[in-house]
């Protein structure tokens, strides 16, 4: 055998590879090879020479691709999201501009088999400590006001539902301007809405402690709201007041429904919690696309016109 070739080609695996694991398994596989190869060799030593050096030529292009795949594999577990986009292949893509409405609409179609989609985190502040606050609801749909509702127009009110027990009551509510923003992060699409408005509440028409209380519109609503929670989201509404040292849960209405299995009406600590959007802040890693729309002329007297314009990620 020639040892000098196959000192050359055992030196160039080495180098090549650059990796030792992939070579020791490579080194194993060929000594197993060479093994097999001495005890049947039955040819002259030229043969078996011949026959040797291309066994270990063809580890040699195994420890090749073995050490692509491992490097591919590294290259992507160490993906961080700013390199999403570059993975998708359409960072230079244009993109039109379009009413976040139109495109959350499609957010949410993408998303609407996964589990957890609908779920948002609203964020307030404590108007005591200036603190912020935060917590994942569970996103209701979109409603209409009155007048969207008449022109057969889509709906932008997001709904979310909460108790009166809840520290974000007070937190809106004895704050100035009841601002509050909801972030909406879709995994299916790398989109993320973050969305500024005024958060509002309805409660039971008699209480009167909201505004929308005395609106038959918002009390219909806030019905429909109720009965279309499940059995167990309702019991829920029946429990001891958060917050407090800990006791057995007394007996609840079981689902919220009478001794017929009808549902009961919505207690008073039942609130319907609507967010008027005002500013939406769209974001999607796959093209790095960043739009952000706000609402103008919002008032009693004179409808609002969303202004769209796209802006540097």
């Amino acid at each position: 055998m020639n040892s000098k070739r196959t000192l050359l080609l055992l030196t160039t695996l080495t180098n090549r590879t650059g990796c030792v694991n992939c070579f020791t398994d490579t080194c194993r596989s060929f000594l197993k090879s060479y093994s097999l190869l001495a005890t049947t060799a039955v040819s002259t030593s030229t043969n078996s020479d011949c026959i040797l050096h291309s066994s270990l030529n063809k580890h040699l292009h195994f420890s090749r691709s073995t050490m692509s795949m491992t490097t591919n594999s590294d290259t992507k577990s160490n993906q961080g999201m700013t390199d999403i986009g570059s993975a998708s292949g359409m960072e230079n893509k244009e993109s039109s501009v379009s009413l976040w409405r139109e495109t959350i609409k499609v957010s949410i179609a993408k998303s609407r088999k996964v589990r957890g989609g609908n779920f948002v985190q609203i964020s307030t502040v404590d108007p005591e400590t200036l603190e912020p606050r935060i917590r994942t609801v569970v996103f209701r749909g979109f409603l209409s006001t009155p007048t969207e509702n008449d022109k057969g127009n889509d709906p932008f009110i997001m709904k979310m539902i909460t108790d009166l027990r809840s520290s974000k009551v007070h937190e809106i509510t004895k704050h100035s301007t009841s601002k509050a923003e909801l972030l909406w992060w879709f995994s299916k699409s790398s989109e993320q809405y973050r969305v500024l408005g005024t958060l509002k509440f309805v409660g039971s028409g008699s209480s009167g402690l909201f505004d929308l209380d005395s609106d038959p519109y918002y009390q219909q609503a806030r019905k429909q709201q109720w009965g279309n929670l499940s059995d167990s989201a309702r019991e829920q509404f029946y429990w001891r007041d958060p917050k407090t040292s800990y006791e057995t849960q007394s007996k609840v209405p079981e689902g919220g429904r009478d001794e017929e299995g009808k549902v009961l009406p919505p207690p008073d600590n039942f609130l319907l919690m609507l967010l008027f959007p005002e500013r939406v802040d769209f974001l999607r890693l796959g093209d790095n696309y960043r739009q952000v729309d706000e609402l103008t002329n919002n008032n009693e007297n004179e409808e609002g016109k969303w202004v769209m314009e796209r802006v540097n990620p």
